[in-house]
């Protein structure tokens, strides 16, 4: 995956080619260093720009891509898709990951039994769920030291304990 979607573009800002936009991610911050950026639009085919200015929070993000400096340029680009190159992303700490890097991951136990891939992450106050479907199975993995034992993303890997209660038909 060399494309990470970050947002969607739901109306124009202003008279200089900004357009506001509908995040998918929390943080604003997560993309204030990218500079490659493309739009999708309903066909599929992205444009690559340069991000140029991120700023707002939360649900409402204001966005300045370099080579649109009008307001009809701007409203070209609503319901369309911004995605960022996934290696402008800041680097984090050892033993944290993007979400983009979760997902997808094939589900193993320290046995090597396989339980699918991670589909979602569900955000919670403590600790993040990880969600594994395979076919029509799903397990709800928690994101705590003592059940994920290791991620590999270069070897799309995720390996898990199994703890007491975490699965109903598979004896501790």
């Amino acid at each position: 995956m060399d494309w990470v979607q970050v947002g969607y573009i739901t109306k124009t800002h202003g008279l200089k080619g900004e357009v506001k936009l509908r995040p998918v991610v929390i943080d604003p911050n997560l993309v204030l260093g990218a500079k490659r950026a493309r739009i999708v639009g309903e066909d599929g085919e992205p444009a690559e720009t340069v991000l140029e200015k991120v700023r707002g929070q939360g649900g409402r993000w204001i966005v300045k891509f370099k080579d649109f400096k009008t307001i009809e340029q701007a409203q070209d680009l609503v319901g369309r898709s911004l995605e960022i190159y996934c290696e402008d992303f800041q680097p984090l700490p050892e033993g944290e990951y993007y979400w983009f890097q979760i997902e997808g991951l094939q589900v193993y136990d320290e046995a090597g039994r396989y339980y699918g891939t991670v589909n979602e992450i569900i955000v919670t106050g403590s600790n993040d769920v990880y969600v594994v479907q395979d076919g029509d199975k799903e397990l709800l993995l928690p994101m705590i030291d003592s059940v994920v034992k290791s991620i590999d993303t270069k070897e799309n890997k995720l390996i898990f304990h199994v703890i007491e209660g975490l699965l109903e038909d598979y004896p501790v």
